[in-house]
């Protein structure tokens, strides 16, 4: 691949919600032509339709901080590198309420300093985090806003292996794709991953994908797109999502309490498969096979070791994994399970009391006022040629970005060339140029990176604030 091609690559991820913001008119277009195909009898114009009536409530989330989308590797989820000293990433998200509520990956968002959404019309808010939950993955959002559109929601539970269903976000920053594909299982647990069932399917997800809709053919969401599995960095035919039933029941206990409460007994589980049944004297794959027991948890306490399979939890009857997970998760602290354990081919019942898992806090961002900047935090150096001549094509390398710059995604290597529609050759011309906007104005430099050109904005910085994360009672976001 050519250098040309490879820096045309960058500035399509850093500037991609930019780029594609000029199509908005034709998205539109192209989305009521797509409703009228609905009638026609075309062969799949029910997705076709499908993906245009959800994408209004689709949005992408643009996060300043330290939040990052990823690629998960074979038994580990590893951070996308957005460049050098830009802190910056691209999510996707969907409105589920029309008073501002939206729903995200909890792992994009986490130890973001500012995040702003973009709706299917090109409007910009800027989103306070109500709460996180990184065991699902989710991450509450809340726009100022009122009377949104809102994603029509279906039952993940319902959703079979072999049906077509379709991811809509923003990958790279390229707003409203679409990429469909199969369900391939639902449910399925990820090894080493927390336990939580998801829904595997073939759709292809990047990074820029995280939070988005999973939706089947009659257009109702079944799923949160999480994250891609990838032994070698590629794409293998591997993604997952949340169900949608586990995350619309995780976003209600965010915004009603800011936290999710959950119980355990501090024994670490995995499936019983239809392989190691066997293993253990058992016919059929039901409940949960015990891999470690923490020290001094109620399991030790109860007498529960690894190797024992718990069939089920107050009750008689064996129970799938997922059903002993939430048996456990929704008890309460200080209550007691009855445990049926299969221990050495035979049956034994305890008693194990119920521990709560210890809040995880979400970083509390206070309301602050955000400081003065000179040139927007761009430190800048004029492009000199051989002795210090100027060059016939001159202009202003970024030597560094902070504040609206960095939040702009420029970064070390790029070249102004412009300020709005005036010419900027010397730092004089540039200080010039910006001498008569106000912080309340938005600004759009054009940029030079690599061989790609592009006008980026630097927001206006006056009248805001810094976004606040907070719980719903006491202004801080928790998660267990």
């Amino acid at each position: 691949m050519s250098a040309a091609t490879l820096a045309r690559g960058v500035i399509v991820a850093a500037f991609g919600a930019l780029a594609l913001a000029s199509g908005t008119s034709a998205w539109s277009q192209t989305r009521s032509a797509c409703l009228e195909r609905t009638s026609s009898g075309l062969q799949g114009s029910d997705f076709v339709a499908a993906a245009a009536r959800q994408s209004p409530a689709v949005v992408s989330v643009t996060v300043a901080g330290t939040g990052n989308d990823w690629v998960a590797n074979s038994d580990q989820r590893a951070p996308t590198q957005w460049g050098r000293g830009v802190e910056r990433g691209f999510a996707s998200g969907f409105i589920f309420r029309r008073d501002g509520y939206i729903l995200t990956s909890a792992h994009a968002v986490t130890g973001a300093q500012a995040i702003s959404i973009v709706t299917e019309d090109q409007r910009r808010f800027d989103a306070e985090v109500i709460g996180i939950d990184r065991r699902t993955d989710v991450a509450l959002l809340r726009v100022a806003a009122s009377d949104l559109p809102v994603v029509t929601v279906g039952r993940s539970s319902e959703l079979c292996p072999g049906e077509w269903v379709a991811a809509m976000g923003a990958p790279f920053g390229f707003e409203r794709s679409v990429t469909a594909g199969v369900v391939s299982a639902n449910p399925r647990y990820v090894p080493g991953g927390s336990g939580v069932p998801l829904i595997q399917t073939d759709v292809v997800l990047n990074p820029g994908n995280s939070g988005g809709p999973l939706f089947d053919e009659r257009g109702r969401v079944v799923g949160m797109n999480s994250m891609a599995y990838s032994p070698g960095g590629g794409y293998s035919g591997m993604s997952f999502s949340l169900p949608i039933d586990t995350a619309m029941h995780i976003a209600d206990e965010l915004r009603i309490t800011g936290r999710v409460m959950r119980g355990h007994i501090g024994a670490r589980i995995q499936p019983l498969t239809v392989e190691l049944a066997p293993a253990f004297g058992l016919d059929t794959a039901l409940g949960a096979l015990v891999v470690r027991v923490d020290p001094d948890s109620p399991a030790e306490q109860a007498g529960l070791r690894s190797g024992d399979v718990v069939l089920a939890v107050d009750g008689a009857a064996a129970m799938p994994y997922a059903d002993i997970q939430d048996r456990v998760a929704g008890a309460r602290k200080g209550s007691l399970l009855t445990l049926k354990v299969w221990r050495h081919r035979t049956p034994l019942t305890m008693q194990v009391g119920v521990a709560e898992i210890p809040p995880d806090l979400a970083p509390r961002l206070a309301a602050r006022a955000l400081p003065q900047e000179t040139r927007f935090g761009l430190e800048l150096s004029e492009r000199k040629g051989v002795l210090g001549i100027s060059l016939l094509d001159p202009g202003l390398f970024v030597q560094s970005a902070s504040g609206s710059a960095q939040r702009a995604g420029l970064r070390y290597g790029d070249m102004l060339i412009a300020v709005n529609d005036v010419q900027v050759a010397g730092l004089a011309d540039f200080d010039a140029a910006i001498q008569s906007i106000k912080e309340s104005d938005t600004v759009a430099l054009l940029v030079m990176r690599g061989s790609t050109r592009s006008y980026v904005p630097i927001l206006p910085r006056g009248p805001q604030r810094a976004p606040v994360a907070r719980g719903a009672g006491d202004a801080t976001a928790r998660t267990p």
